[in-house]
């Protein structure tokens, strides 16, 4: 027969009280940490988070890959649920967005995880301006293009944009200036280093040691003396053969001839056709512009 809790003997009973009380008290604690959230325990849980939002993340991309942009959409709300500043997940959410015919709500999204502390604002710069372009609203991509100058994103790319939006406004001057930025970004041989530490740096968001040593790299010149004698020749022939280059070069052989710059036209169309030959608007470009300048002579 089973013997009932006082018919043991006192010193069982104060044992079975004191663990009853010590469970109890362990229960409060974590009960309250929970509610708490020290930061002990959010360091914690960090790793699992990350896990859980590159899942949500990558089920995303899928769906946006196959077009399918409810899906895409439920996915990224789920991982900025769990991860309310992850970069990745913002930006193609608010590509869903605009792919499912929503552009207000991707600009709103875009507009308002600018007031996060996210590591790469930039990116968000410059899909914002993608966006509002895409919505006819020229005036305000520039503005956020303007703002993407100087941060993570691809520079050559960014002053592109801006270009092509002077150009289309007929701001000649402005827009050769942008476009001579994006040329020099183009054939400036640290910046490929830069843009991949830019884009890594998000890996070390918990790393403070790692992230330091990047932003120093990120802060220093990079000149052909830091490179290796084959990285840079690798380099050198890339831009040798660029069409995107040659592309830049076609920009400005048309806005320095809008400037009257018939010369200076000239020599861009020139290098145009150096790194791409069978470039055919450079060379009927090329052609008008060197018959011009003989009937001047």
């Amino acid at each position: 027969m089973r013997r009932k809790r006082e018919d043991l003997p006192s010193g069982k009973q104060t044992v079975l009280t004191w663990g009853l009380v010590v469970l109890w008290v362990l229960v409060m604690i974590i009960g309250v940490a929970c509610w708490v959230n020290p930061q002990w325990l959010k360091e914690l849980s960090r790793p699992g988070i990350k896990v859980e939002t590159r899942e949500y993340r990558d089920f995303g991309d899928d769906a946006l890959r196959q077009g399918n942009y409810p899906r895409a959409i439920a996915q990224y709300r789920r991982a900025l649920a769990t991860k309310p500043d992850d970069i990745g997940a913002t930006v193609n959410l608010g590509i869903a967005y605009s792919q499912a015919g929503d552009g207000a709500s991707a600009v709103r999204l875009l507009k308002d995880s600018l007031q996060m502390p996210i590591l790469r604002k930039g990116v968000i710069y410059y899909n914002l301006g993608e966006l509002l372009e895409k919505q006819g609203r020229q005036g305000e991509a520039a503005r956020y293009y303007q703002q993407a100058v100087g941060f993570d994103v691809e520079q050559d790319v960014v002053y592109r944009k801006l270009g092509s939006l002077y150009l289309a406004a007929e701001r000649y001057e402005d827009a050769r200036v942008a476009f001579e930025m994006s040329l020099a970004s183009q054939l400036d041989i640290g910046l490929p280093y830069k843009y991949m530490l830019r884009r890594k740096m998000d890996l070390f968001e918990d790393d403070p040691t790692n992230l330091k040593i990047i932003d120093e790299q990120l802060a220093q010149e990079i000149g052909p003396e830091d490179l290796g004698r084959y990285d840079l020749e690798i380099i050198r022939r890339t831009q040798q053969s660029d069409p995107e280059i040659a592309k830049t070069h076609n920009y400005l052989g048309l806005i320095n001839g809008r400037l009257g710059d018939i010369g200076k036209a000239i020599e861009h169309f020139r290098e145009s056709l150096r790194i791409w030959p069978d470039n055919s608007d450079a060379k009927r470009s090329l052609r008008l512009l060197e018959q011009l300048r003989e009937q001047q002579d």
